[in-house]
């Protein structure tokens, strides 16, 4: 116990824990920055406000909030469905739900091709009524639902099981009905882990590259995400301009982090 409170260890711990910090973490962050506004404020705000890096935004944007209230239907339903009934496949649809995570982004990105590409599975469906999936819009929506969908579910299965059928139990016995169950016992339970759920969900929505990546196509105007664009501006050796647009992404992220602490916050009064 003496050698955890002496200030030596104390402070070579600071030091390992800011340097690794800083290198990993801050340096590149400034560098980003610095890169943005090499060529002054007029270039940089010409850079975001370009029609391409607007209609990246609208994309990103859209592909967020669909995978978003995806992830709330389904992990609530998914949640509710494993935490209070007993059912052949339980175990499996639980292993499931968490495939996403281990599982690389361009393996995802390959499957929805292999699935509504050009000779894919269900690629004679959709041509016949005229709807493109692959290297288009709908295509990035689904591989950011695919990339996401975990996040809510794992989060409020752990606490609906912790919970327990209790208290929903005896509502339904007393007449209650699942309305009334939902609004007066379980989603106070579940806020706080709902919303930290949904907050990871936006974070990992709006810099997804890989899944998107593969089936986008990285159509100028049409199928490039913010992510992508910096990429391709990178690549097309416009750096200050790829920095401009990943600014977007830095800002935003912040933004989430700081939503997560909140979140976080007022569930546990400590962080």
């Amino acid at each position: 116990m003496q050698l955890l409170q002496t200030k030596k260890v104390k402070w070579t711990l600071l030091a390992v824990t800011w340097t690794f910090i800083f290198i990993i973490l801050i340096l590149p962050l400034i560098l980003v920055v610095s890169q943005a506004f090499a060529h002054g404020w007029r270039a940089y705000l010409t850079t975001v406000s370009s029609l391409v890096t607007l209609q990246a935004i609208n994309l990103t944007v859209a592909a967020t909030l669909i995978s978003i209230g995806f992830n709330l239907v389904f992990g609530v339903s998914a949640a509710w469905l494993i935490a209070f009934y007993d059912f052949p496949g339980k175990r499996l649809l639980n292993a499931l739900i968490d495939l996403p995570f281990s599982v690389s982004p361009v393996i995802a990105g390959l499957i929805f091709i292999l699935t509504f590409g050009r000779g894919g599975w269900l690629a004679p469906l959709f041509d016949a009524i005229h709807i493109q999936i692959v290297f288009a819009p709908p295509a990035i929506f689904l591989t950011t639902i695919f990339v996401t969908f975990p996040f809510v579910a794992r989060e409020v299965i752990s606490v609906l099981e912790a919970k327990g059928r209790e208290e929903e139990q005896t509502a339904a016995l007393l007449g209650a009905n699942l309305s009334q169950i939902m609004r007066q016992i379980t989603f106070p339970a579940i806020k706080t882990p709902l919303a930290t759920g949904l907050v990871l969900a936006t974070a990992r929505a709006l810099g997804e590259f890989g899944a998107v990546a593969v089936v986008s196509g990285n159509i100028r105007g049409k199928t490039l995400t913010l992510s992508l664009l910096v990429q391709t501006l990178y690549n097309d050796f416009k750096f200050n301009d790829a920095f401009a647009v990943a600014t977007i992404l830095l800002a935003t992220t912040v933004l989430v982090v700081t939503l997560k602490r909140r979140v976080l916050r007022r569930q546990t009064g400590k962080v």
